[in-house]
């Protein structure tokens, strides 16, 4: 790991913040932080606080005419994750190592947060000029989980919300942001109950194994629906390779399955540790308390109400969470269907 991320990010997210004030809808000098038992919530009067443009859609509906990512103005630098290095420039056509017939490494911006809760959170886009919308598959997955290999701050997280899921961009992006005022996510300090281990090698002695790494599927006790997804091995070094594939691999299989039952989505993905949250959604349609993201079901609450900023306590913000998670069918059917495939196809 490069840790090129940790001597510029700051800097230059800066300098396109206060550059492009017409365009960014949180001022985070007025975000206020308010720390409970097991939540954060964060408080600020101008954060949005109205459905999406693209709610309760099918993942096979792809309006691009939606907000789209395509200013490089909005561009704090772009990553290459096959060289471990950042530009703030614009690479040239023959700089770039795209290929139309896979998902290959090549530069990819990080953009400026229209809607900023912490100072760093940025939009990491892949591929924006393919115009690929915001369902994310196990290819591309794993290709954003790169960015860790750019940092060495073990406070770096990536977080994601699929369309239905208050996603107002129709174009692949995922989050970054960094956790140190938060201590880390709640959700990564609760207690997990193991469904199911996997070696990820086939049963069938025909089939050529592609992981060497196996998975560990655990159900968090927390107030939103979780399925957490890491590695079944202490990650180092030498194998981090190997288990992003792994991990990645499996969240692609959870994720396809929600797509295919038209289930909305958030995920957040620690790297320090390749542990990917998935969390099953419903369709949020109260939007009183806010707009609920990937930070919201990770445990921090981000609300444009003062009176719940105020007044609210653990218990208030785990009834929020939990209403916000999908139903027990939805959470059943999709346990049931990873640990059965898990289970045909490998050891």
């Amino acid at each position: 790991m490069s840790g090129v991320l940790d001597q510029s990010l700051h800097e230059l997210w800066t300098s396109t913040y206060e550059s492009q004030q017409d365009t960014i809808n949180i001022k985070i000098s007025e975000t206020r932080n308010r720390k409970l038992n097991s939540f954060h919530i964060l408080y600020n009067p101008s954060a949005p606080n109205s459905p999406s443009p693209i709610t309760n859609t099918t993942f096979s509906n792809f309006d691009d005419t939606q907000t789209k990512l395509n200013h490089d103005d909005q561009v704090i630098c772009w990553v290459d994750f096959d060289n471990e290095e950042i530009c703030q420039e614009k690479p040239s056509e023959e700089a770039k190592e795209i290929c139309d017939e896979e998902v290959a490494d090549s530069y990819h911006p990080l953009y400026i947060t229209p809607t900023p809760w912490v100072r760093n959170q940025c939009f990491l886009a892949l591929f924006p000029e393919e115009c690929l919308p915001q369902a994310v598959s196990t290819e591309l997955l794993t290709l954003a989980m790169n960015i860790f290999r750019l940092s060495k701050n073990s406070s770096l997280r990536l977080g994601y919300d699929s369309l239905g899921a208050n996603s107002d961009v129709n174009h692949l992006h995922f989050n970054v942001v960094f956790t140190e005022s938060f201590g880390g996510f709640h959700v990564e300090k609760v207690q997990r109950n193991l469904i199911i281990e996997s070696s990820l090698q086939h049963k069938n002695a025909d089939e050529i194994n592609m992981f060497s790494v196996g998975v560990r599927l655990y159900e968090l006790e927390y107030p939103a629906k979780c399925l957490m997804i890491c590695p079944s091995v202490e990650i180092n070094e030498g194998n981090i390779s190997d288990g992003t594939e792994s991990v990645g691999n499996v969240t692609g299989m959870v994720v396809n399955q929600l797509i295919e039952s038209n289930v909305p989505h958030s995920i957040m993905i620690n790297g320090d540790k390749l542990e990917v949250y998935v969390f099953p959604r419903a369709f949020q349609n109260d939007f009183s308390v806010g707009k609920a993201s990937f930070l919201d079901f990770s445990g921090v609450v981000c609300t444009c109400k003062e009176e719940f900023f105020e007044a609210a306590d653990d218990g208030r913000c785990a009834k929020y969470l939990e209403g916000l998670s999908a139903d027990n069918e939805i959470w059943n059917q999709t346990v049931g269907y990873i640990t059965q495939l898990l289970g045909k196809l490998y050891n």
